[in-house]
């Protein structure tokens, strides 16, 4: 009888236990869902109440919140304000050593000429207002820059000599191109839009269909030859003292073949994410990992990829010069890595 009242005592125990835990359990979940609907009640949205039933819809909710907060607030801004904004966007480029060939994607366009090196079908598609298009394969003759093509097609997007040029494109090579086939053609005055078309429109940039149309121009180029490697010039450039070679391929292309044997295995890919070009901090490490010196030249081969690494080593205040295309294998300065 004594074992059998001993067990009854610790059954009731148990289950008065079991209630007292039943109602913190009870009490918790009220929170919770009191927490959740704060604020809904009224039917607007609460961005300091996360909805634990349906957490990623919330969070959608709140980005979309966040958007149209800034927005508002954007448009009331005094235009004092505004163009403190606007210098603020500008200093995200001011790190580098050569900033003015960088433009943040919020940064005012105001007197430069954007041009869009995509192809016309995705031009017409939606485009930054004003841009006009110059497709950047327009500027090459057999998938190599030709300067009578380019010529061609500058006067035709109305492009003047003079003109401060904004670049920007897809995720491909296209805006690399343009800036090095620009470069060589001796314009003076070319920028990239840091992360492409994708940022514009992350910086809340409208797109347009509508396609301005401009006089053609006179445009006149004025080549740089020492921006272009070429069979006749490659021999005394590999003689100079003080030239370093980038191989701008990935490891399995340098290995398989590579141009003398002093040649750096450089892929830009480090260099940028989601297009946008690491930070002038990152960058410059990187770029004194690999010991190059700002006094010598920088021979980059290796294209397509070997046009982003061009421009971010013109970006860092390097004297780099390009080698377009493969014929290097050719040459008497080819290295097998294959026995």
């Amino acid at each position: 009888m004594g074992g059998d009242r001993s067990f009854i005592r610790r059954l009731n125990t148990a289950a008065g236990m079991a209630l007292v835990i039943s109602l913190l359990a009870a009490l918790y979940l009220n929170i919770i869902l009191s927490v959740a609907l704060a604020g809904t009640e009224t039917g607007e949205f609460c961005p300091d109440c996360p909805d634990w039933t349906d957490l990623e819809g919330w969070l959608a909710k709140k980005d979309a919140y966040e958007k149209e907060q800034m927005n508002s607030v954007l448009k009331n801004v005094p235009a004092s304000n505004s163009s403190t904004m606007s210098a603020k966007v500008e200093d995200e480029t001011k790190g580098y050593p050569v900033p003015e060939l960088l433009t943040a994607a919020g940064a005012s366009r105001s007197g430069m000429v954007v041009l869009d090196v995509r192809p016309a079908k995705d031009y017409q598609g939606g485009h930054i207002s004003g841009a006009r298009n110059l497709y950047w394969k327009d500027l090459q003759k057999d998938g190599s820059l030709n300067t009578e093509f380019a010529e061609r097609a500058l006067k035709k997007a109305g492009v003047n000599d003079s003109d401060r040029l904004l670049i920007y494109g897809g995720s491909d090579e296209g805006p690399f191109y343009a800036f090095w086939a620009l470069c060589y053609l001796g314009h003076e005055k070319s920028s990239l839009l840091d992360g492409g078309l994708e940022a514009a429109v992350r910086a809340n940039t409208k797109l347009d269909t509508y396609v301005p149309a401009f006089p053609e121009s006179n445009y006149t180029i004025h080549t740089l030859p020492w921006l272009l490697v070429t069979k006749d010039n490659l021999d005394s450039l590999l003689n100079l003292t003080g030239l370093e070679v980038l191989d701008a391929r990935d490891f399995v292309d340098y290995g398989k073949s590579k141009l003398t044997n002093t040649a750096i295995p450089f892929s830009p890919d480090k260099l940028y994410e989601d297009s946008k070009i690491k930070d002038a901090v990152f960058l410059e490490d990187l770029l004194n990992q690999r010991g190059l010196n700002k006094e010598g030249i920088q021979l980059v081969y290796g294209t397509p990829q070997a046009y982003s690494l061009f421009y971010s080593l013109k970006l860092t205040g390097y004297n780099a010069t390009l080698l377009e295309g493969d014929w290097w294998k050719e040459t008497k300065w080819a290295v097998s890595g294959i026995k």
